[in-house]
């Protein structure tokens, strides 16, 4: 197993999809979810690496008109979020989330592995 690949050196987590292709979830079972825009994304990832607050999963999808970052938040986070320039995924939603193998690009990857 190679030191360079985060997913080698972890097991993943029950929901995520196995083997390399990414997997179509529904959201609210295990997480909700909270999708930015690339530049709002990266810039709540700088903002909570500031402070003591963990950055949890992270998925980074460079298809479509711009870039999107989906954080994988808690079950009911979606229901009382609130911010500007973000839209908040929950139940009766779903999101394509890659394999434990995508952590780095081409294509829709981990950009923070859970």
């Amino acid at each position: 197993m190679s030191d360079d690949n985060p997913a080698a050196r972890a097991v993943p987590p029950r929901w995520m999809p196995i083997g390399e292709e990414p997997e179509l979830c529904s959201v609210g079972e295990w997480w909700d979810a909270v999708r930015a825009v690339e530049a709002v994304g990266q810039r709540a990832i700088e903002i909570l690496g500031e402070g003591d607050e963990p950055v949890g999963p992270v998925i980074l999808d460079h298809e479509g008109p711009e870039p999107r970052l989906y954080f994988l938040v808690p079950v009911g986070t979606a229901a009382r979020w609130e911010e500007p320039g973000t839209v908040a995924l929950g139940q009766k939603c779903h999101v394509v989330v890659p394999s434990a193998e995508s952590t780095t690009p081409p294509g829709m990857h981990w950009h923070v592995f859970p």
